[in-house]
Parts: structure tokens; C-alpha cells; sequence
């Protein structure tokens, strides 16, 4: 048994496309449309936990992105929520498993270069098939300053920034009353 050659991994989208993003510092959840450095996130974070792989090799520069509630700024890929982290971790043993069984089988097949080995290779478990489904729990809200939307807490109206350009928006606009008076003739 061998790991696969090629391994696609994407962040879960809602129905509406967003993805789930968690602030490292306050833990609140809020939901941005893809990034083009949602795999260079997912690359980097994989690379930290995955111990055969030589991280320099394939560490690429990603962008700091702020939490849209506290205004804490990180690297874009220190917003994976737990699922996400979890998932990777789980990958990451299971590629290792992989590894491993590989390095170990290799004795197996060239048995007639050392015809007593001191241990039997067991193949591994199979990878971890993906990362769960995305609720569709969260409201959307336009951001002017980067003509993007964001997905925040339905509860929330307090300020808050925009996750890409930082920008402070001093409160929240679809939270705001309009009155209307019918004047009749």
C-alpha cells in the first residue's frame, strides 16, 4: 500500500461560497470569500506538522490578514478554525504513517540484500477523507472599503475591520433603524 501521488486539499465553502475563518486571539468565528492564499495557508500549516518534509522547501510568504471583531492581525494562516487544524493534523500523521510504512516496506522488497529482517512492516490506516461540511450560520455584510463581503456573528454590532485591508468601520450598517412617515394627502 502506498500513499497517493498527488493530494488536493481546499478549505470547505457554505452554499454561498465562504469559507470559515477563526481569530487566533478571540476566538470568534466570521467567514470571508476564498482567498488566492488559502492554499499557500494550508501548504504552510501542513509543512509545521508534517516532520519528513523539509519546511524551507516549500515555505511561501502569505499575507496578514485582521479579525474583523477584536482587530488582531496574523498571518493568513494562523485563521484556520479547529475542524480545519484537526483535519491537518489528522493528514499529517497519516501521511507520516506513509511514510513510514514505505521506508520500512523497502527492507520487504529488497529482501535479498538482507534476507533477515528484525521487523515485519504493517501497511496504515487510510488517509482522512476531508474536512466537514460548512454550515450556512452566519449573515453577510459588504464591506465598502474593499468591495468584498464578510459573514459575521448574527448578534454582532459592535465595530469591527475588515479582514483584508484592516480598514476600522466604526459600527455595524445593517444594524441601523430607517423611519418612515406616510403623509396622507
Amino acid at each position: 500500500m502506498s500513499a497517493p501521488q498527488g493530494l488536493e486539499i481546499e478549505l470547505p465553502r457554505d452554499a454561498s461560497g465562504f469559507v470559515r475563518r477563526q481569530c487566533p486571539s478571540c476566538l470568534r468565528i466570521f467567514k470571508t470569500r476564498p482567498s488566492r492564499f488559502d492554499a499557500r495557508s494550508l501548504q504552510r500549516r501542513l509543512l509545521v506538522m508534517f516532520p519528513f518534509e523539509n519546511p524551507h522547501e516549500g515555505y511561501e510568504p502569505v499575507p496578514t490578514w485582521t479579525c474583523f471583531y477584536c482587530g488582531h492581525q496574523a498571518d493568513a494562516d494562523e485563521w484556520l478554525v479547529r475542524d480545519h487544524v484537526a483535519y491537518l493534523e489528522s493528514l499529517a500523521r497519516g501521511l507520516a504513517n506513509h511514510v513510514r510504512y514505505e521506508q520500512l516496506a523497502h527492507v520487504t522488497r529488497t529482501l535479498s540484500l538482507n534476507p533477515r529482517p528484525t521487523f515485519v512492516a504493517v501497511p496504515p490506516e487510510a488517509l482522512p477523507q476531508g474536512m466537514p461540511d460548512e454550515p450556512e450560520d452566519l449573515r453577510p455584510l459588504y464591506l465598502v472599503c474593499c468591495a468584498d463581503d464578510v459573514k459575521a456573528l448574527w448578534d454582532w454590532d459592535g465595530p469591527f475591520y475588515c479582514p483584508r485591508c484592516g480598514a476600522h468601520h466604526g459600527g455595524l450598517a445593517g444594524r441601523q433603524q430607517v423611519h418612515l412617515e406616510f403623509i396622507q394627502e
